[in-house]
């Protein structure tokens, strides 16, 4: 059964349960009879835009999954998963769970909200706007994608400034005039939350990327000369997804690759110092694909060539005793 407005769009098997009877509990008092799509015993679906803000609430029992398009573009939306399960355009890192929340932008004519069966109580509220740069002035965490590939906001867990957020919005009445003003506002509560909480998360991030950038470089120092060495193996070994580590050689404007390079490139150093081993051999053993690579990676690294470098250091040792 196919029901629909201008916001929305759900298909759902027919049911037979008597309609106009919304399921039990708390739902916004200043959605009407008009705003439902679906209102049954068990079912509830309701849908009101007011202005520019889109207002969408899901309550019920499913038996089966089911589908939610969101047909609204040029929006940012907020989407709680109080209970059950979801994601948006079947991307698995866009899943909500239980007391979860994040924020997105409609990148699309249309986004596909794929439902979980189950209890789900869930509210999506999006704000249309077709510049963002006064939004992003003050929220500067939330800078839209330009493409559906970039990473998308982080799921935060739904706290007690969320839910008293909620209670107030749950007390607005369907009033001609201040009912736009009031959930405006309440919206923007609940965006400013939701960039604090974002960037909580970021600084506990920074801090355990730190952590894994040291244990990261502590494994290259010791296993440089594996000739399998790369990020995958070493997010394996510390227990982490190679996206994470990457993430942790990102904040620090270097990567995995280049670090395992340098490091091999100062053992290099030191061996052209300490041994009389020909720079074909010194390559060689450092796993570089070519001599010819390790000259130039060793020319780009310190400046001059690997036989300068042992030239100087033998100069330098003489002086020394002299």
């Amino acid at each position: 059964m196919l029901h629909m407005n201008d916001s929305i769009r759900i298909s759902l098997p027919k049911s037979d349960v008597a309609a106009d009877s919304s399921p039990p509990g708390l739902h916004f008092h200043f959605l009407t009879a008009d705003d439902c799509i679906l209102c049954e015993k068990k079912q509830y679906v309701s849908s009101r835009r007011i202005d520019d803000l889109h207002v969408i609430e899901v309550k019920g029992t499913f038996e089966m999954d089911w589908n939610l398009d969101l047909l609204s573009p040029e929006c940012f939306w907020l989407h709680f998963q109080f209970i059950g399960q979801s994601e948006r355009d079947s991307k698995s890192h866009t899943a909500l769970s239980d007391n979860e929340y994040r924020g997105f932008y409609s990148l699309s004519e249309a986004h596909k909200i794929q439902i979980k069966a189950g209890r789900t109580s869930m509210v999506l509220l999006g704000i249309k706007m077709d510049d963002t740069t006064s939004f992003v002035s003050e929220w500067p965490r939330l800078v839209k994608p330009t493409t559906t590939d970039q990473p998308y906001f982080s799921c935060i867990h739904i706290g007690y400034r969320i839910k008293q957020i909620f209670e107030k919005i749950q007390q607005c009445k369907d009033s001609p005039y201040s009912l736009r003003s009031n959930i405006h506002y309440h919206f923007c509560q609940l965006i400013d939350v939701y960039h604090q909480d974002l960037e909580d998360k970021g600084r506990s991030l920074h801090k355990e990327d730190i952590v894994i950038y040291h244990e990261a470089i502590d494994y290259i120092v010791e296993h440089y000369m594996d000739e399998d060495i790369n990020i995958d193996t070493i997010a394996e070994r510390l227990n982490v997804s190679s996206r994470t580590l990457y993430r942790a050689f990102q904040d620090k404007h270097t990567t995995v690759h280049k670090a395992i390079q340098t490091i091999r490139l100062y053992k290099g150093r030191e061996m052209l110092r300490e041994t009389d081993m020909a720079v074909d051999g010194i390559a060689f053993q450092l796993n570089f694909s070519t001599a010819h690579y390790f000259y130039k990676q060793f020319v780009q690294c310190f400046g001059h060539s690997p036989s300068k470098e042992r030239e100087l250091y033998r100069k330098q040792k003489k002086k020394k005793k002299h």
